[in-house]
């Protein structure tokens, strides 16, 4: 019972998340349908905690602060571009199992380039639901690593 808690704790630790938390399990020898929803759930749950906890530090005005000039000059450099791609960047960025490309890095991107909250937490949440079936997916020896 305590492997499965861990993993629920470990899908919403950061650089660990649902995808490594499944490999885990599976490591350990836990019963993949049971702990898959449970690295989901705790790798889900940290979306709109993150997001809250970043507006309560008012991150975004810290952030703005010392970069906006120059993020905000991108942005409108490449406003039609970015307008076009910015929820499907975001989907990727989180869906590709990788160091750094999971739902808390989604987050801080997406605060750093001030996209809408609830868009961007839909998205990222997507791309956990991805990154986490291909997590299980591995682990089921389903799919493999080049």
């Amino acid at each position: 019972m305590l492997e499965y808690v861990s993993t629920f704790i470990a899908g919403g630790t950061p650089l660990i998340e649902g995808r490594l938390a499944i490999l885990g399990a599976a490591a350990s020898g836990l019963n993949l349908w049971y702990a898959f929803p449970l690295a989901l759930l705790g790798n889900l749950i940290i979306i709109p905690i993150t997001f809250k906890l970043l507006k309560l530090a008012r991150f975004s005005d810290t952030i703005h602060k010392f970069f906006g000039k120059r993020i905000q000059k991108k942005i409108n450099d490449y406003r039609r571009e970015f307008e076009e791609w910015e929820e499907l960047a975001l989907l990727i960025f989180t869906a590709i199992p990788l160091p750094f490309s999971g739902a808390y890095s989604a987050i801080l991107a997406s605060r750093i380039l001030n996209l809408k909250r609830r868009k961007s937490a839909f998205v990222i949440g997507l791309g956990v639901i991805i990154a986490n079936v291909l997590g299980l997916l591995l682990s089921l020896g389903l799919i493999k690593l080049l």
